[in-house]
């Protein structure tokens, strides 16, 4: 190994409340936490083209050749973190990570040694769970990057650095907070209390909510290509349905009703619904804010929940899926278990499994006590066994599907 020193751009992620968790949870629990902190760290590292230098149970030490692979890096941690704390409350990864470039020797062992590696630690301690704050060396390293944008967070004084000025990096879609000051004429300058803003913006943001539903759900009869959509609910070409009409012929809600606009574009309702269904659709997927779109899914709508739950079971069983076993993620991809809205807001079950070489996920989403849901069952598939993108893309989405508005 080369003695020589070089710029590298170190990252360093360290999870936050580890030492609280395991007091409550035990050290069973706080292990399995770690596995699965190290095992996301690696895959996304490597991933990116950078090296695991070292992870010590709730931090790890990486470092990378190219600015812009580490933060690209340190984005798609986060986004994991949050998936995996999604899809098991139980192991919550709420991580904090810092990054900085600059010069560095590499010892015999491996290690480094280097200013910058001091940069990212302080860095890392200061950032809040799913932050990621960089130097001012590592963004000018890096330059523009697409979808991302650099947050001021002016300078900070690092023990034993010294100040220097820092950034949060986020999405490109991201609402910026902002301090909020009215100019009066004739008058001083003068801050306006956070309760009465409040209030404005509850206003604007019903008024645009009326203005948004008023659009989607209005007149669309300029829709005139082949399969596409009529507020009439005709078809206007083979297998189009509407989107705008809220009730069946038994004044109950349809799938049209239940599935988010972006979603429903161009989905193709069966004449023959699945048995005991009342209606079914084959749907191309949307794809997502990162590009992702799954091979095909469809989506039921049943007459309760029991029949429900009985095609839920059967193709279950057909799978040869155990209930209330294994895990549906980036690292496991068969089990069956509930899944919730949030926090003691159960939503319903869901199943993953193979398919010779397809990734398959299906959800039932269940009325239960929840009188604005219906109930649906959900079967999305991706080929080339491609899970974990499988996964991403189903998280979102479970949320709002089956849901009348």
């Amino acid at each position: 190994m080369s003695s020589n020193a070089s710029v590298r751009t170190f990252l360093i992620a360290d999870i936050r409340g580890y030492s609280r968790f395991t007091e409550e949870y035990g050290d069973e629990a706080a292990v399995r936490l770690a596995a699965k902190f190290k095992d996301i760290v690696e895959e996304i590292v490597e991933t990116r083209n950078g090296r695991v230098v070292e992870i010590r149970g709730d931090e790890a030490l990486t470092v990378f050749e190219s600015a812009r692979q580490s933060i690209r890096a340190a984005m798609d941690l986060q986004r994991s973190f949050a998936e995996e704390t999604n899809a098991d409350v139980d192991l919550p990864l709420r991580v904090g990570i810092g990054i900085d470039s600059g010069e560095a020797v590499e010892v015999g062992d491996g290690s480094f040694r280097g200013s910058s590696l001091n940069v990212a630690s302080r860095l890392c301690a200061l950032a809040h769970g799913e932050e990621v704050l960089v130097s001012e060396s590592t963004s000018r390293l890096a330059g523009r990057l697409p979808g991302l944008r650099y947050v001021d967070r002016g300078r900070m004084t690092l023990k034993g650095v010294g100040s220097i000025h820092a950034f949060r990096v986020a999405g490109e879609d991201e609402k910026v907070e902002r301090n909020w000051v009215v100019f009066l004429l004739g008058g001083q300058r003068r801050q306006i209390g956070w309760k009465p803003i409040l209030a404005v913006i509850a206003v604007a943001a019903a008024t645009a909510a009326s203005v948004v539903y008023l659009t989607t759900r209005g007149d669309a009869s300029s829709a005139s290509e082949p399969g596409s959509l009529t507020t009439a609910g005709t078809p206007t070409g083979s297998g189009g349905v509407s989107t705008t009409t809220p009730t069946n012929s038994g004044g109950e809600l349809t799938l049209a009703d239940l599935v988010p606009a972006k979603l429903w574009s161009g989905c193709q309702e069966q004449a023959v619904p699945d048995q005991n269904a009342v209606e079914t659709a084959v749907c191309p997927a949307q794809a997502d804010v990162q590009g992702f779109q799954p091979d095909r899914w469809q989506i039921s709508l049943y007459p309760n929940g029991r029949e429900l739950r009985k095609a839920y079971e059967k193709l279950r069983e057909s799978h040869n899926v155990e209930r209330d076993s294994g895990r549906c993620s980036r690292f496991s991809w068969t089990g069956e278990y509930p899944w919730e809205h949030g926090p003691n807001q159960p939503g319903g079950r869901k199943v993953c499994y193979f398919e010779g070489d397809d990734a398959v996920i299906a959800w039932t989403h269940e009325r239960l006590k929840q009188e604005t849901h219906r109930d649906v069952l959900m079967i999305a598939r991706e080929g080339g066994s491609d899970h974990a993108r499988l996964q991403a893309w189903w998280r979102p989405w479970h949320h709002l599907i089956g849901k009348a508005e």
